[in-house]
Order: C-alpha cells, then sequence, then structure tokens
C-alpha cells in the first residue's frame, strides 16, 4: 500500500477546533495533520484578494474562522528523516555551517523539515534564515542569518559578488585548459562566469581535482559551465546522464571570504581537512 498523498483546502469556521477541522475534511488524525504542520506542509491563506499563503506550524494558535487552510499531504516526504548541519563560524548575528549532501536549501509545498534552516535552527536554538544557495546534491560552506537585517546586508554582498567562493570539483579526464580558465557560456539566458583557478591530475584514478571561483551564482553553473567544456562533475547524474555513476557529487563549497558587514573584519572561512574529506 501506497503512502498517502494528498492536496486539500478547507475554510474555517468558528465553531470547532481548525485541527478537528482539517482532520475531517482529509480523512486523517489530528495528531498527524498537527506532526504535518509542524513540519512545513500546512498553509494559511486570511481572508481578502491581496492575502498570500503562509506557512504554519501550530493551527490552533494561528487561524481564525475565514482562513483558508491548504495542507499538501506526503507521508513518504514527511518521513524524511533531516540530516543534521555542522557549526562551522558563529558569529552572533548570522553563521557558517557545513551542509551535507542531500540537504535542500530551501523547502517545499509539502514540508521544509529536512532544509538547512531548520536543520540549523534545531542544532544552534535561533531563527535561520536563507542568504544565499548551494544545490541539494552539493555539500560545503553556507551562510546563514538569524536576523532580517543580517539576511539583508549579506544577501546583498552574495548579489553583489562581494564574497569569494572557492568550490572543490573533481572531474571526469585530464582538464587540458590553460589556468585560470575562465568559462562564460550564458545559462537559461542570463551572463555566467566561473573560474578554474587550479588543476591537479591523477593517473590512478583519471580525475581532475579543481578548484573553481564563481563570480555569479546561476543555478547549477560550476556543474553547467564543466560539463560544457567537457570536464563533467564525478557523480553528477543530471549533467552527465549517460555515464555509470559509483559516487555522490564530487562538488565542495571550501572556502568564503568576505567582509563582515557589522565589523568590517575579514572572514575568511574554510572547511577543515576533516569535513573537507567527508564522503557526505
Amino acid at each position: 500500500m501506497q503512502p498517502p498523498v494528498l492536496q486539500q483546502e478547507i475554510t474555517l469556521d468558528g465553531h470547532w477546533s481548525a485541527l478537528a477541522q482539517v482532520a475531517q475534511a482529509c480523512g486523517l488524525s489530528r495528531e498527524e495533520i498537527a506532526e504535518a504542520a509542524i513540519k512545513g506542509a500546512v498553509w494559511r491563506k486570511k481572508p481578502g484578494k491581496k492575502a498570500k499563503l503562509k506557512r504554519i506550524r501550530d493551527p490552533e494558535a494561528e487561524t481564525a474562522a475565514g482562513d483558508t487552510l491548504v495542507v499538501n499531504y506526503n507521508r513518504s516526504v514527511l518521513d524524511e528523516k533531516p540530516l543534521q548541519p555542522v557549526l562551522v563560524s558563529d558569529q552572533g548575528n548570522y553563521s557558517v555551517w557545513y551542509k551535507k549532501s542531500g540537504v535542500l536549501s530551501q523547502g517545499s509545498k509539502w514540508s521544509d523539515h529536512c532544509t538547512i534552516t531548520e536543520t540549523a535552527a534545531a542544532v544552534h536554538g535561533k531563527k535561520c534564515l536563507l542568504v544565499h544557495r548551494l544545490d541539494r546534491a552539493a555539500r560545503g560552506l553556507i551562510v546563514l542569518a538569524h536576523t532580517p537585517n543580517a539576511c539583508k546586508a549579506l544577501a546583498a554582498m552574495f548579489e553583489q559578488r562581494e564574497v569569494l567562493k572557492i568550490y572543490r570539483a573533481k572531474v571526469h579526464g585530464k582538464f587540458n585548459l590553460s589556468v585560470p580558465a575562465k568559462i562564460e557560456t550564458p545559462i537559461n539566458g542570463k551572463s555566467a562566469h566561473t573560474i578554474v583557478l587550479r588543476s591537479h591530475y591523477s593517473e590512478e584514478s583519471g580525475t581532475s581535482e579543481l578548484a573553481v571561483d564563481i563570480k555569479t551564482g546561476r543555478k547549477h553553473q560550476i556543474r553547467s559551465h564543466l560539463a560544457s567544456v567537457g570536464f563533467p562533475v564525478v557523480g553528477d547524474r543530471l549533467f552527465d546522464p549517460d555515464r555509470e555513476h559509483q559516487a555522490d557529487l564530487q562538488l565542495v563549497a571550501c572556502e568564503l571570504h568576505f567582509l563582515c558587514p557589522f565589523n568590517g573584519k575579514l572572514q575568511k572561512v574554510q572547511l577543515d581537512d576533516k569535513l573537507l574529506n567527508k564522503s557526505q
């Protein structure tokens, strides 16, 4: 029997509890609805044409008569176990974390309990706001803010290319472009700039280990650019689909350099060897 998947929209009345109304409409227990809400599968829209859907955690405390609740219930998604991130640097208003491969930067309509923001908040005890993204399949350093002001300031720095981001990528073959090698193929019609800073070839594995800097932040930029010049990242099932892959994606965000927006000091955050050489 397949785990239940359903989407249900319910407009609340004021005669009985929100949990009871939603549970009856969905054919689920109150406990199942409460769990789904905590994990980010329940959304609320207040009355009014301009009202927007907003994720809620407690339908009893956060709703009123006339509100519309949208439940996106997928038992398989809700049963996923979150991977715990590692705190690398705590700067008060923001922090830097090691995101493991498989961890989402952002949630979906079905849940957000396995995202880096929610898992880091559970570890740190502080609200965590996403500053920039890292591919789900990639791992490495990611910055999270703990206040709206910090999020705005840091996000602006990333958007204005004031953050140096160094990645380590293991690619198939002997990288034969002269370094530093610039790759500037547009991605989805937008400009994109990747620089391969260093390259080391291993005859034993038939792979090259690259140090890569990106000047733009397009979706899957490094993977797309390296594949476009004939050197797909090891384990990249998206951009190298015809190969039989034996490893997970070998792409790691290993260094971040930026001026702290609060004290003006240079922040140089690097993964230590223990985390850098992890398989996940």
